[in-house]
């Protein structure tokens, strides 16, 4: 079997749940590589002999504005790899778009760690960058389509986790390598070249395992998508659970196949209403760079020992710990994400991350030389801000865009997003040190009210994804698009009446959306089609009509069909919920 085979080279060797933690693992590795990358030039930017190489680089020349280049010129190369997702990621496919983008970070990451200049710097970091903006334009997708919809969530933020994992590994590694000051270069190149290991692990995975079936299915490969399907779910061919997931994904793809996507098409206001879905896919990533975490992350050990004043040992062992409570926090969101939702969660974090800024900046401008106390609670606040953040944006907007756009358009808009992710982190990471050198405190205050402005457009724009298989969220849109109504509405109403439907009998709730009576039984069909993410279709059907023929409390049989959807719906609460 090929390497290139759209199978992996492990064959039909592993299935079910050992395949799934494969797919994790890889996808894992993939995140660790690119949050390694993030943190590690945080230490290394200030380490006297990285600036012996590179004396542009000291932090005070030119405002940090050649710093700042150099740092950020990474963003550029992460923005051209996405933006060449959008053009060939679905042709590639999504594993082979993995493929090429780890070989091109291996490359990059060589050309940095030999660096004498700062060209050779700079290319290296740019070459590193168009890998890993192919990767995560293309691991979140890839590890989408392959999850079942009852760990999609959890799996994905899992990944999120592991960006927050690489982040704290290069800081205590910066932090060890401190130290390390009798071997010359080595103090700083040996931490960059590194990352390659976790390259060759994402290499090695990629190259093992199937590549997506929904891709395939789309491609009219049925073949090896029925049977990765079957790996998956670890059944035969001729399974019911299999025959109806490939016409479902058949039937989402049937009405444009063979049709080229056009502008028109992806950003259009149609039935599918992909423009509002593509648009808050690509809002979702720039929120969650633009609300100021890279200041930190990027220049972790310049906050500490510039703006706060610490020593270089105590600057680099407070920025390793503040990455060792960024993973802790982002391990906590993968247990509750799923509880309290995609929603939720953001603006939980945007109103933490908004209140934190605004304390570190008050503090921030008492501190003084003599006064030191105001500057020690700034130092909590940037804790408990980087909490915030990993708790409500690091991973959900990975997997947010992933689940929020149609299939048709998914590799696409997702690597738009991703692109609107880097650009977002190149602004940041481009003039945050010009603007702690010129304004100071006040910096954090810019930053207050970027993230207290994110609370009401997420609550009127931002629809709910938690638990729907991906196909179902088109009939969502649809469904808003016919009633000319925001889909935020209607997939709370959809949600609610399904909840009331299970629980009570409930045909409809008062007061929706479009001020309209839903409760005749044509619309109560169009209801359960939409609302068998909480139970399965036909006994959601035969829960309708038995509350139409006028069963009375007696009837046994609906009596133990309602306990046993009670029983669902209290799983689905704490639980992502089933999907074909």
């Amino acid at each position: 079997m090929g390497l290139l085979s759209h199978t992996g080279f492990l064959g039909n060797t592993v299935r079910g749940k050992a395949l799934e933690s494969l797919v994790c693992a890889t996808a894992a590795s993939g995140f660790l590589l690119f949050g390694y990358d993030q943190g590690i030039m945080s230490g290394i930017i200030t380490e006297d002999n990285f600036l012996t190489y590179f004396p542009q680089m000291e932090p005070h020349n030119k405002s940090g504005a050649i710093q700042a280049l150099v740092v950020a010129i990474y963003e550029i190369g992460c923005l051209l790899g996405s933006f060449f997702i959008i053009g060939f990621g679905d042709r590639l496919g999504r594993r082979r778009a993995v493929l090429l983008g780890t070989v091109i970070m291996l490359i990059g990451t060589a050309i940095q760690a030999s660096s004498f200049g700062m060209a050779q710097l700079i290319v290296g970091r740019i070459v590193t960058g168009v890998g890993n903006g192919m990767n995560t334009s293309s691991i979140p997708v890839w590890q989408s389509e392959m999850a079942p919809p009852k760990i999609r969530g959890f799996l994905v933020l899992f990944e999120g986790a592991l960006i927050a994992g690489g982040i704290m590994l290069s800081y205590w590694l910066n932090y060890g390598f401190f130290f390390i000051t009798q071997y010359g270069s080595f103090q700083w190149r040996f931490p960059i070249a590194f990352q390659a290991f976790f390259g060759a692990v994402l290499l090695v995975g990629i190259l093992a395992l199937p590549e997506s079936p929904k891709w395939l299915l789309k491609k009219d490969k049925d073949e090896h998508a029925i049977e990765i399907l079957c790996r998956l779910q670890k059944c035969e061919k001729d399974d019911p659970r299999i025959m109806e997931e490939v016409r479902e994904l058949k039937r989402v793809t049937a009405i444009t196949k063979g049709q080229k996507l056009t502008l028109k098409e992806f950003y259009g206001n149609g039935p599918e209403m992909n423009r509002w879905r593509v648009t808050i896919a690509y809002t979702s990533q720039l929120f969650q760079q633009i609300g100021g975490t890279n200041l930190v992350t990027y220049y972790a050990t310049t906050v500490f020992e510039d703006s706060l004043g610490f020593s270089p040992s105590l600057a680099r062992l407070l920025t390793a710990c503040y990455g060792t409570l960024y993973l802790a926090a982002a391990i906590l969101a993968l247990f509750i994400v799923d509880r309290f939702g995609r929603r939720k969660m953001m603006i939980i974090g945007a109103l933490g991350m908004g209140l934190s800024s605004m304390v570190i900046g008050v503090c921030l401008s008492q501190t003084t030389e003599e006064y030191k106390a105001p500057g020690y609670v700034a130092t909590a606040f940037i804790f408990i801000f980087i909490a915030f953040f990993a708790l409500g944006w690091l991973g959900i907007t990975w997997l947010y865009p992933a689940e929020v756009t149609p299939l048709r358009i998914r590799a696409e808009a997702n690597g738009l997003s991703t692109s609107f992710n880097w650009i977002g982190n190149y602004i940041v990471v481009q003039l945050a040190p010009i603007m702690i050198y010129s304004i100071s405190w006040k910096t954090y205050f810019v930053f207050m009210c970027i993230n207290l402005a994110f609370v009401p457009i997420i609550w009127y724009t931002f629809v709910e994804t938690k638990g729907y298989p991906l196909e179902k969220l088109d009939e969502i849109f649809e469904e808003a698009y016919e009633r000319g109504e925001n889909p935020v509405w209607t997939e709370r109403r959809i949600r609610k009446n399904a909840k009331a439907l299970l629980n009570g009998g409930k045909h409809a709730e008062e007061g929706t959306a479009s001020g309209t009576d839903i409760g005749d039984e044509e619309k109560l069909r169009r209801e359960s089609r939409n609302e068998n993410i909480f139970a399965d279709s036909g006994h959601l059907h035969h829960h309708v009509h038995g509350e139409h023929s006028g069963r009375t409390s007696g009837d046994d049989t609906l009596i133990e069909q309602r306990e046993k959807m009670e029983e669902e719906i209290d799983r689905t609460d704490r639980f992502p919920f089933e999907g074909n």
